[in-house]
């Protein structure tokens, strides 16, 4: 099936994903559904970024830290998401569940979670998470999918990132899963007496959660020795161009056919033999899936047409928005109400782990319509959220932006902020066209008598996922900032005056920062957590260096090179009277962020650094490919120290 299939293709091939993870037929229609909505948003603006700075330079090509999913894999990771709302109503519900859901939505989530990020994280998490090998032999096999030696990681790497893998699991199962500590002391899961009763589950499993029509690229037989796998291997230099080849890998490590041909090229033990599933802690009572759960019945004409009235009247609603509440809904989970106007700009911090924003906006209470404005789904590099700028074009040129950039004084790991800007974008006037509301859909649907059954189960769906909102929402109130009494920031009053025709330029966007909170400092609005206020223009880069005092060396690696590098950084700045280095990164005025890659086939390195303010803005560049250390410090401080003195 290609891209280009028609919607309800698409529909059902979502809803028999959908089906297979719940089990649940309303359940599965409204991911169906709303998994739809969301892709004609998200699959115009998927790799809108902000900027994208690879991870290597020159000839030596760059490690992928970035996946851009077609539209039809976009559609499968959206299912994903949208399922797990239910799953977690399921699994709360008095009634028992089987292993078997569990075991299912384990591999999905896993599935999940690693392919957000690449190749490697999906490496670590089937080898190390769903079956039992070990580092070492996790690290040939992702070598081999990898075809590429030059791009190995160490163990400390592994290890670091497995454990972040399964806290990510932690999050997810709660309470269902429990550790243990194993051979010297590594911390896994507490497994089934028996995983291999369920192998042909994961099998199943892993088949459904291979990247829909990706392609075999093995050969059958496999010899890591002499042959090279060219659908595997990348050779350019734009890591931006490696879509197609970490969609091949990706394949090669979900299917469990392919994977086979991986661990017998490697000789190693079957994953028949190697799988260890985590016991889940519930009471096992239920029913075990059917052949239903893997056959259900296609979507009937009536649930098909009652899908596309749901998502005509969503493309209307969008068409026609101009301004009003909305809701910021992260992982399905509703964080904060507020208003957009015109020109209105918000800011909030966002969570390591997070995935779909989603900007909604809500109807009266009698109404009670919720629709899907601008959605982004989010992307991981090594450590970080991938920055990026979104947007989604409204009614009369207003334009949703979503901006995941650095948050001001906390530009370590995993501490980024969303910004949604709302927007006039043209000159044209604003129609207000009468709203056409969810309630008129409804009374719309329950004429026709065919319809009737799938509104009953399309309502039920909604009611179930009503609840589970309310709920969250008053069982965090207390933890949450109150992100609806926002204030407004508003620039002084300008002396009267005629305005030139060639001034009368849109106003400039008005800023809506947060009241503090308790324990809170009461900085003036605009402040950034280092105390320095952010400006309505930006400074010269010379200016913005000059204010840099504190500094702080993030990570450049974790090889001999990269740990003496940053010593050698560290010992440079400090004996230059001009810079203090500091441990703490919050304490810092800017952080160094950079990388030393070494290159192909010789000793020397590419090392390129960036000087990032609080602002998240670069006042510093500096690139240099050597084999010295200590060389590469003294010429980057000799030219940081020039830069600073221009005026």
């Amino acid at each position: 099936m290609s891209e280009s299939r028609p919607a309800d293709d698409l529909l059902n091939k979502a809803f028999e994903l959908a089906y297979f993870i719940l089990g649940d037929r309303a359940a599965s229609i409204y991911v169906a559904m709303a998994a739809m909505d969301k892709l004609k948003i998200a699959s115009t603006n998927q790799d809108r970024r902000l900027y994208y700075t690879p991870t290597g330079r020159w000839d030596y090509p760059a490690a992928r830290t970035k996946v851009n999913l077609s539209e039809i894999h976009l559609l499968q990771r959206l299912v994903y998401v949208e399922s797990e709302l239910f799953e977690r109503l399921l699994e709360g519900q008095a009634r028992a569940i089987q292993q078997d859901d569990l075991i299912i939505r384990y591999i999905k989530h896993l599935v999940r979670i690693t392919t957000k990020h690449n190749s490697f994280y999906l490496t670590l998490g089937l080898c190390r998470l769903l079956y039992n090998y070990s580092t070492a032999e996790t690290a040939q096999i992702y070598n081999l999918a990898l075809q590429d030696p030059e791009r190995m990681r160490d163990d400390y790497y592994y290890r670091s990132r497995k454990k972040r893998l399964m806290q990510g699991i932690k999050d997810r199962f709660g309470s269902l899963v429990k550790t243990q500590r194993g051979l010297r002391r590594e911390e896994r899961f507490h497994a089934q007496e028996d995983s291999q009763e369920y192998a042909s589950l994961v099998r199943e499993c892993l088949t459904r959660f291979t990247p829909w029509f990706s392609a075999c690229v093995l050969p059958t037989q496999v010899d890591p020795d002499r042959e090279v796998i060219t659908q595997l291997l990348f050779e350019g230099a734009d890591p931006d161009k490696e879509h197609q080849v970490e969609l091949n890998r990706m394949h090669t490590l979900i299917h469990p056919d392919c994977f086979a041909r991986l661990t017998a090229a490697l000789n190693l033990d079957s994953t028949a033999e190697r799988l260890e599933l985590p016991h889940f802690f519930a009471s096992n009572q239920g029913a075990r899936p059917t052949e239903d759960r893997f056959n259900p019945a296609e979507l009937s004409e009536g649930e098909l047409d009652a899908i596309r009235r749901y998502l005509d009247k969503n493309a209307i609603h969008r068409k026609e928005f101009t301004g009003g509440p909305v809701s910021l809904v992260i992982d399905g989970r509703r964080l904060a109400d507020f208003e957009l106007a015109q020109s209105r700009s918000v800011e909030f911090d966002l969570e390591g782990g997070a995935e779909l924003i989603d900007i909604r906006s809500v109807g009266s209470i009698e109404e009670n319509e919720e629709t899907s404005l601008a959605v982004s789904l989010l992307t991981y590099n090594r450590s970080d959220i991938n920055l990026s700028n979104s947007s989604a074009v409204l009614s009369n040129g207003r334009r949703l932006s979503l901006m995941v950039s650095p948050a001001a004084g906390a530009l370590g790991e995993g501490r980024t902020k969303l910004t949604v800007d709302y927007e006039q974008t043209s000159r044209a006037g604003v129609g207000v066209g009468a709203s056409r509301r969810f309630r008129t859909w409804l009374v719309e649907l329950s004429g026709p008598r065919m319809l009737r059954p799938v509104l009953g189960s399309i309502m039920a769906a909604l009611l179930l996922i009503g609840g589970w909102m309310y709920y969250h929402s008053r069982r965090d109130a207390a933890n949450l900032p109150s992100v609806a009494q926002l204030r407004e920031e508003r620039p002084e009053e300008a002396p009267p005056s005629q305005p030139s025709a060639a001034s009368q330029e849109p106003a400039a966007p008005q800023k809506e920062v947060r009241k503090p909170q308790s324990g809170e400092s009461n900085t003036a609005p605009g402040a950034d957590q280092t105390g320095g206020l952010r400006g309505t223009n930006a400074r010269p880069a010379a200016a913005m260096l000059q204010a840099v005092k504190r500094v702080y060396i993030d990570s450049l690696g974790d090889d001999s090179f990269s740990l003496q590098l940053r010593e050698n950084l560290t010992s440079a700045l400090q004996t230059s009277n001009r810079f203090e280095v500091v441990s703490n990164r919050d304490d810092a005025d800017a952080v160094f962020k950079g990388s030393a890659t070494k290159l192909r086939g010789r000793a020397a390195y590419n090392v390129v650094l960036d000087l990032v303010n609080a602002r998240g803005e670069v006042v510093w560049t500096w690139a240099s490919r050597s084999s010295n250390s200590a060389q590469v410090s003294a010429n980057m401080l000799r030219n940081l120290l020039s830069k600073a003195s221009e005026r």
